[in-house]
């Protein structure tokens, strides 16, 4: 991650098990954490600088909120959304698709 803004890749998923690895790219600690419909404050522990930490979610179909629950980063711009669709295309193993999230910015 770095200061201050996420993005995903991709950025819609299908509903499923998913894996959010969050990659620290700046030069301070940050973490990730999502919610929205079936998933209430899921969180990875803080990254350091360099460092990266996988979330495994169960994701429905609906809208999700992503941000850094750091200091004020979320309202520095550490905040996204990722819109999820109804079930994993048939190329995927049933029930599972794989997003990064990785924080990108000055």
């Amino acid at each position: 991650m770095k200061e201050y803004s996420l993005a995903l890749s991709p950025a819609h998923a299908a509903a499923g098990t998913v894996t959010f690895v969050a990659d620290n790219a700046g030069a301070v600690a940050h973490a990730l954490t999502v919610a929205g419909p079936g998933v209430s404050d899921a969180h990875t522990s803080t990254v350091a600088p360099g460092g990266k930490a996988r979330l495994t979610v169960t994701l429905q179909a609906g809208s999700y909120e992503l941000w850094c629950p750091i200091g004020n980063h979320r309202e520095l711009g550490m905040d996204t959304h990722l819109q999820v669709g109804g079930k994993s295309p048939a190329s995927h193993a049933p029930g599972s698709a794989a997003a990064t999230a990785t924080a990108t910015g000055q």
